[in-house]
C-alpha cells in the first residue's frame, strides 16, 4: 500500500478536543504507512505543523461525505453520526471518546457509545492511552479494506442505542 487518505474528525461541539488531536499525533507518529490528512478540528487548538494536509475548522456535509468515501482510515469523536458514517462506508475507524473529566463534553455518553461500538471489528477504541502495538495490530487486520458502502438499517441496534442515552 503506497499512500492511505485518513479523514480525522472531532466533529461540529464547541467543546475543544485537543487531547484526540494529540492522541491522533501519537498514531501517526507509529505509522508504518505514509498518509495523506484530511482534518477537521472544530472548536480545538492544532499545534502540530501537518504535511500532505487538508485543515479545516469545519466540513460541509458533502466534503465530509467525500472524506469518508475516500478514507482508508477514519479517527474520531464518538457521535453518532461521525459513527455511523464510518461504518456505512465500511472504513476502519479510531474512536477516541470526549470524556466530561477532561471538560470534552457535559457527560460521559460517548464513553458509552464507545464501549459498545469499538466490538465491531472495524473499530479501535482509545479511550485516554494508547496502547501502540495493539493499535498497530489494528491496522495490519484492517487496511486494505474494501471501499463500499453498507446498508446500516438495524433497527434493533437503534432502539439500543436510543434506551443507552435517555435512560
Amino acid at each position: 500500500m503506497d499512500k492511505i487518505s485518513i479523514f480525522v474528525t472531532v466533529g461540529t461541539n464547541h467543546y475543544n478536543f485537543s487531547r484526540m488531536l494529540d492522541l491522533v499525533d501519537e498514531c501517526l507518529s507509529i505509522m508504518p504507512m505514509s498518509y495523506e490528512l484530511t482534518l477537521q478540528y472544530g472548536f480545538s487548538k492544532v499545534t502540530r505543523d501537518y504535511k500532505n494536509c487538508i485543515i479545516e475548522k469545519m466540513l460541509s456535509r458533502e466534503s465530509a461525505e467525500n472524506a469518508y468515501a475516500n478514507a482508508d482510515l477514519v479517527f474520531s469523536h464518538c457521535g453518532i453520526g461521525s459513527i455511523y458514517n464510518s461504518l456505512h462506508y465500511n472504513r476502519p475507524t479510531v474512536i477516541i471518546p470526549r470524556l466530561a473529566k477532561f471538560e470534552e463534553f457535559s457527560d460521559d455518553h460517548q464513553l458509552q457509545i464507545a464501549r459498545e461500538i469499538s466490538k465491531n471489528t472495524l473499530v479501535f477504541m482509545v479511550e485516554e492511552v494508547l496502547e501502540k502495538n495493539a493499535f498497530l495490530n489494528f491496522l495490519e487486520e484492517v487496511l486494505p479494506q474494501p471501499k463500499e458502502e453498507k446498508d446500516l438499517t438495524n433497527h434493533k441496534l437503534a432502539e439500543f442505542i436510543k434506551s443507552r442515552l435517555y435512560s
